[in-house]
């Protein structure tokens, strides 16, 4: 291990390599025990004395995470000449980047607090977790890809985010790739170590095997039906506009495959994001005239996305129609994409931000609620905002039914992209005990129970639609109740376990 440290370029490397290999624990590869190697790496990072030289080498860990784990974000610029194809590189590079600096930042830390308090393992776990919050909030947020997300690729562990949500389950995953190491430099101290840290760890994933195991009989809406129609339309034909016709087509005949079984009840048909590739209020006529063709009855809405433009500002948006073409409901998306949906600081980069789009969208300002008929309240958002637990638990009521997201992946082909989304659709579902249905042009689609399971699914890359009755949502959950309070008494708890099993006096070392 010397002979490693003395070497900062196979040091670089190795934390690099370990780093890479560690995102193989997340879906859709989900070979879960090779989260270890991430606490490898951040052990061997942590033991590093120069405060230099953790920033340097805990930033190499980083990008190993970051850039194996986003890669996927280059196709974009390879499906559509919407982008220029020769920026790809530094997109897939620079913001694996500018991830791994809030790693190297905590490793930083954890050091230099370290050294005025005494240096351990569980200073570095709750810089680290702290560093993830404060990626995932800070300008825009960044919540992609934090290790929490490890939880979601199996049907018990995914229950942990109902208890404690996103932010304590990096704090738990950062503990329990480190458990070798935290159980080896604290043998003296091991009983100590198992009550109070590992018993409530235990007691977590026990409580999550036990609710999936013991999960309540949803009760299944006999009335609502819902209808997901995945088109499966490449990112580089859907905006060419003499296939236009033949898209609407395809949609109009999914959405009414089989759909005289179905009359007479109310039912809710979903397109994707920009599933009606058209301009309102310019295309209203050939909407109408879309909706009328699918002959939908009276008990049934369309759902879909498309561009909306008001007051001179464009908007992603999200409407709700009736079987007669009339639009009850428009939601105008609020958390943008930057880079994807608008330039930051387009004003003081004018030439460079023309380069790369001509206008941006507006931010949506909507504080009313759509309301379907027969379900009542339902909560949209659109592709990227179903990332956000804190910005989604704050718009979730108690009359809210169900979460509508749609999305158009086809931006990311088949690659890892996808999956990851789909799986952080299903965190939101199990964190607030709520059905969520997604709808994604290319895939993955799914209406998501509250548990996590797949109520009907159509695969990534798969032409189909599918029907299904919607069920009902929870009470409520732990985590849908308090929040990232949960994040903040964790936090204070495992410092509390550092200062017991170091015997340090927080207060008396910092005066």
């Amino acid at each position: 291990m010397e002979k490693l440290y003395n070497h900062n370029f196979f040091l670089c490397a190795t934390l690099f390599f370990i780093g890479g290999l560690a995102t193989l624990s997340i879906t859709p590869f989900s070979i879960s025990p090779l989260i270890f190697t991430l606490g490898l790496g951040i052990y061997i990072v942590h033991k590093i004395k120069s405060l230099k030289k953790i920033f340097f080498i805990g930033w190499f860990l980083g990008l190993g995470w970051f850039l194996f784990g986003l890669h996927w974000i280059g196709s974009a610029f390879l499906v559509s000449n919407t982008y220029h194809v020769f920026l790809m590189p530094l997109a897939v590079i620079i913001l694996p980047c500018v991830m791994a600096l809030f790693w190297a930042l905590a490793f930083w830390f954890s050091r230099y607090i370290g050294n005025r308090i005494g240096h351990s393992i569980f200073i570095t776990i709750i810089t680290l977790s702290i560093a993830e919050y404060i990626r995932a909030n800070i300008f825009t947020g960044f919540p992609w890809l934090m290790p929490s997300i490890i939880l979601s690729s199996n049907e018990y562990t995914i229950q942990i985010f109902s208890f404690v949500g996103s932010f304590t389950g990096n704090l738990i995953v950062f503990i329990v790739s480190l458990t070798p190491v935290i159980v080896y430099y604290n043998w003296n101290n091991k009983y100590l170590i198992f009550f109070i840290l590992f018993l409530p760890i235990i007691s977590i994933f026990y409580a999550a095997f036990s609710r999936y195991e013991h999960r309540e009989k949803l009760i299944i809406n006999d009335k609502q039906l819902i209808t997901i129609v995945q088109p499966n339309i490449k990112q580089k034909d859907k905006w060419d506009g003499t296939k236009r016709e033949s898209h609407l087509k395809k949609l109009v005949q999914l959405s009414t495959f089989t759909s005289k079984k179905y009359n007479n009840k109310f039912r809710i048909v979903i397109w994707p994001e920009t599933g009606f590739e058209g301009l309102i209020p310019r295309d209203l006529s050939l909407l109408t005239n879309t909706i009328k063709a699918a002959g939908l009855d009276k008990k049934t809405s369309l759902v879909t996305g498309l561009l909306n433009i008001k007051d001179q500002n464009l908007f992603n948006s999200m409407a709700s129609i009736n079987s007669s073409g009339n639009i009850e409901y428009i939601y105008n998306k609020i958390h943008l994409v930057p880079f994807g949906e608008y330039i930051p600081f387009r004003l003081f980069f004018k030439n460079m931000a023309q380069f790369i789009s001509k206008a941006d969208f507006s931010s949506g300002k909507n504080n009313d609620v759509m309301t379907l008929p027969n379900l009542g309240h339902v909560l949209p958002l659109i592709c990227y905002e179903v990332l956000f637990s804190g910005e989604v638990r704050k718009r979730i009521s108690n009359k809210t039914r169900l979460i509508i997201n749609i999305t158009n992946d086809a931006w990311f082909g088949s690659t890892i992209g996808p999956y990851q989304h789909f799986a952080l659709a299903k965190i939101r579902a199990v964190e607030l005990g709520m059905p969520l249905v997604r709808v994604a042009n290319t895939g993955i689609s799914a209406l998501i129970s509250p548990y996590g399971n797949e109520i009907i699914k159509i695969k990534l890359n798969k032409e189909d639609t599918k029907t299904t009755y919607l069920v009902s949502s929870l009470k409520s959950t732990l985590y849908k109740k308090y929040g990232d309070w949960i994040f903040l008494i964790s936090i204070l708890y495992v410092l509390y376990i550092n200062m017991r099993i170091n015997k340090i006096n927080y207060l008396r070392r910092f005066i």
